[in-house]
């Protein structure tokens, strides 16, 4: 049974989702009484979360005030992607004020990619876009202890294990940060502005450079014990596979992520069995997952067969991650 928010988050989601609204309004769709309502307004508008923003149109008695999420909130989001890194600011609804996106290799290492992170945010605060941040969120590709702040043997992630990202961006930045697994804060994402806006539980499957899954389960991310809940991406299907980038043979990232796509398709264009890629190879200098889907979707037999031969591992990864402890 999931658990009942506090009030504040509450107040704070609905004021993020619909903008200002009318205090009177706020008690309706809260179904709390005034009184408890007005005293954690008061108490938000203390900590500066939450602003009056004038007079609500009359609803034949005394007006009430209206309110909104501080304009002047800002938020960081991070994405660390095995070879990129992306930095949006965004105000208090989740609307982007600046973004920032270049290629990174996440096996450089925290201390480097970190701090590049933290160079990005200082560019965007000369950039005028915030003054302060007031949290700090960060996706990263692989296994995550939620409650520690730290990513977890990540598979991918040289020296990465147990690093302190949730202290270094607090003190770095001087406000609250979160650290989770890529795929788990997509299917935040999906929940809150996406097609499963009203699913409680659903699979949010990412096929990237690498691959990976987030759980919703009864209106709540689901992330196991030890954060690798969605780790599918690593679940063996083939025990005489190709060599997996975390040192493991036949698994399923290895088998179907976006490298491995790119990587089967180079090697179709070379030896002349797709024209298709065979063009894109010699345009591009380098042909992508991308190009597969683009010549399948024109009706290039090899790009439909490798899309095919790869959706297999699907079929062979479900028994082994439908076994794992997942509550019913």
């Amino acid at each position: 049974m999931r658990t009942a928010e506090p009030l504040h988050l509450r107040l704070l989601r609905l004021l993020r989702d619909h903008g200002t609204v009318s205090r009177a309004e706020l008690a309706d769709r809260l179904e709390i009484p005034r009184p408890r309502l007005l005293a954690e307004l008061e108490r938000l508008v203390g900590l500066g979360y939450v602003a009056e923003a004038g007079m609500a149109a009359s609803r034949g008695g005394r007006r009430s005030t209206l309110v909104e999420l501080n304009p002047n909130l800002r938020f960081a989001a991070v994405d660390l992607g095995a070879s990129s890194v992306d930095v949006e600011v965004t105000n208090g609804r989740l609307e982007p004020v600046a973004a920032y996106a270049e290629a990174a290799d996440i096996r450089s290492g925290p201390k480097v990619i970190l701090h590049r992170v933290n160079e990005l945010l200082a560019k965007a605060k000369v950039d005028g876009a915030y003054e302060k941040l007031d949290a700090v969120g960060i996706g990263v590709p692989g296994p995550v202890s939620f409650r520690d702040g730290v990513p977890v043997s990540p598979p991918i992630m040289p020296g990465w294990d147990r690093f302190p990202v949730r202290e270094l961006l607090t003190r770095e930045h001087g406000c609250p940060a979160v650290v989770d697994n890529d795929v788990n804060i997509m299917a935040v994402g999906e929940r809150h502005g996406g097609v499963a806006h009203s699913v409680d539980d659903f699979l949010f499957v990412k096929i990237g450079t690498g691959i990976g899954c987030g759980i919703y389960l009864t209106g709540d991310v689901y992330r196991g014990t030890d954060g690798c809940a969605g780790d599918i991406g690593h679940i063996q299907v083939d025990s005489h596979g190709p060599m997996c980038s975390c040192g493991n043979v036949g698994c399923l990232e290895a088998l179907f992520s976006g490298a491995a796509l790119a990587k089967d398709a180079t090697l179709a264009a070379r030896n002349g069995t797709s024209p298709a890629l065979a063009d894109r190879l010699a345009a591009n200098g380098v042909v992508t997952a991308r190009d597969v889907a683009e010549a399948a979707s024109e009706g290039d037999v090899t790009c439909i067969r490798l899309i095919r031969d790869g959706g297999g591992g699907w079929v062979a990864c479900w028994p082994a991650w439908s076994a794992s402890p997942i509550p019913r």
